[in-house]
């Protein structure tokens, strides 16, 4: 009850977009599932493999595949929460004050095909990607705009 006093009340919240997330990891099991299948039409395995070294090297790279293809997973149970007086992200409470001044970039690298983005304050960057209406809701919170 006396952290709730020191950021105030609850004024609105941000879940993880899960549409988002199962699209972009249903176009990363479709992306392997690609892989694996002209892997295995182009050199079709022929029995097990030649050495346990090359065995366990097969599993590595099949269980690194693994958390390639599930990491958006992990993003499921993302949640900001915005207070009058801070905010609630990574499971952290942080004042608006010790935020300073926050503003909303989108960043597109040359290696991936989406955009990520990003809440920017004077304390650290909060990745937003996987956050349904991020932007939207903290302008509803602090401007009463959408």
């Amino acid at each position: 009850m006396k952290e709730e006093k020191a950021i105030g009340q609850k004024l609105t919240e941000a879940h993880a977009n899960s549409g988002k997330i199962l699209l972009r990891t249903a176009l990363r099991i479709l992306l392997a599932g690609v892989i694996i299948l002209a892997g295995v039409r182009g050199n079709p395995p022929q029995g097990k493999p030649v050495s346990l070294l090359a065995g366990f090297l097969a599993v590595l790279i099949a269980l690194g595949a693994a958390v390639w293809v599930f990491f958006p997973m992990i993003h499921w149970r993302d949640c900001v929460l915005f207070y009058e007086n801070g905010i609630v992200a990574g499971g952290r409470k942080w004042t608006l004050d010790e935020l300073g001044e926050i503003s909303f970039k989108d960043i597109r690298s040359s290696y991936s095909v989406f955009s990520r983005t990003y809440m920017c304050t004077a304390v650290r960057n909060f990745d937003m990607t996987y956050i349904k209406d991020g932007k939207m809701n903290f302008n509803r919170a602090y401007f009463d705009t959408i």
